[in-house]
């Protein structure tokens, strides 16, 4: 077994992917139509900018799944430990169509990755097992 951690990247499913990327979306949307609408320069753009961009940061760079000795952790934007999988206990871990798919007690969870995370995901968790 190793003691190495392995991190890597996610997104929800596409219909969460969706709801919670409008909503992002919305706060950019709104500083546009502001900022048109006025015409002018104000300290509230940028800021509204920022957030739009550390909302952007924030969802990018906290969804991670992380494969240390014999658990995986899924970590959401609000919950750094959302789901919590001892590997002994893990039905299914497959690849599906532009991610993964993940069964444990009966649920089935499907994440969005990269292939070549998904495939590194696979193989070190198949691999410590």
């Amino acid at each position: 077994m190793n003691n190495e951690k392995y991190t890597f990247k996610y997104q929800p499913n596409w219909t969460s992917s969706l709801i919670v990327w409008s909503w992002t979306i919305l706060v950019g949307a709104l500083g546009v139509i502001l900022w048109l609408e006025i015409m002018k320069f104000k300290w509230l753009f940028v800021l509204i900018a920022l957030l739009f961009f550390g909302l952007v940061g924030l969802q990018i760079g906290l969804r991670r799944v992380s494969v240390d000795r014999n658990l995986m952790i899924f970590s959401t934007v609000l919950n750094h430990a959302w789901l919590v999988i001892p590997r002994d206990q893990l039905e299914l871990i497959a690849p599906s169509r532009g991610g993964l798919q993940v069964q444990i007690d009966g649920n089935t969870y499907h994440f969005l990755m990269r292939r070549k995370d998904r495939d590194a995901l696979i193989k070190r968790v198949q691999v410590d097992e």
